[in-house]
């Protein structure tokens, strides 16, 4: 058993996906559900955001890039030890996790392909990093489209970044520059070219 930190609950199609923090390790971890034929929890999952677990953990086998954080919660032995509130969320995981200052571009090593208009996505064409999830830190806020989820990057009123935002954060009108914020690769989806994986915004924390 170990202890595990919720770091990120997004949407995942019908389903919810789970993003933790192993704290002894300090290892980021993309939580499965025990069911090995689903990637997704049920929405009425008891896991929450700044929760902090007691988990069983399995590893997950033929493990691809860039879903290589993957790991499988085993059995029903979970325990609830606490929540962190978060407003201490981002001051907690600042001492734990490495979170530059970049541009939008440096994202996942540089592999993120971004289209005017279009969300970032990584690709075999392109290369694909070695994991899907992080934290970074812009010098820049980010501006929400008042239409939808979806978040922009600009550079003199240039957008260089369209992310959609798939956490359950209440929606702000504006993430300020040097919020954590903590992307995602969303699981490959084909298109008529190729395969890609999407870029998304997990959440933030302030």
């Amino acid at each position: 058993m170990v202890q595990v930190l919720i770091v990120a609950k997004t949407e995942m199609g019908k389903g919810v996906c789970l993003g933790g923090l192993v704290l002894n390790t300090d290892q980021s971890v993309r939580l499965l559900p025990w069911d090995p034929s689903r990637f997704s929890h049920s929405m009425d999952t008891p896991f929450n955001l700044g929760d902090i677990w007691d988990l069983e953990l399995e590893e997950v086998p033929n493990k691809n890039p860039p879903h290589l954080e993957d790991i499988r919660i085993k059995g029903f032995q979970e325990r609830y030890i606490q929540t962190i509130p978060k407003s201490e969320l981002k001051d907690f995981l600042l001492k734990r996790v490495d979170a530059p200052f970049v541009h939008p571009s440096a994202l996942f090593d540089g592999l993120i392909r971004f289209k005017y208009n279009q969300r970032g996505y990584v690709s075999q064409a392109g290369g694909l990093p070695e994991y899907s999830t992080g934290f970074w830190r812009f010098k820049r806020p980010l501006h929400k489209l008042s239409s939808d989820a979806r978040y922009l990057y600009l550079d003199d009123d240039i957008p260089i970044l369209d992310v959609i935002h798939k956490g359950f954060d209440e929606p702000l009108g504006i993430i300020p520059s040097g919020a954590l914020l903590r992307f995602s690769l969303a699981r490959g989806y084909s298109d008529a070219q190729e395969r890609r994986c999407h870029l998304q915004l997990s959440g933030w924390f302030l």
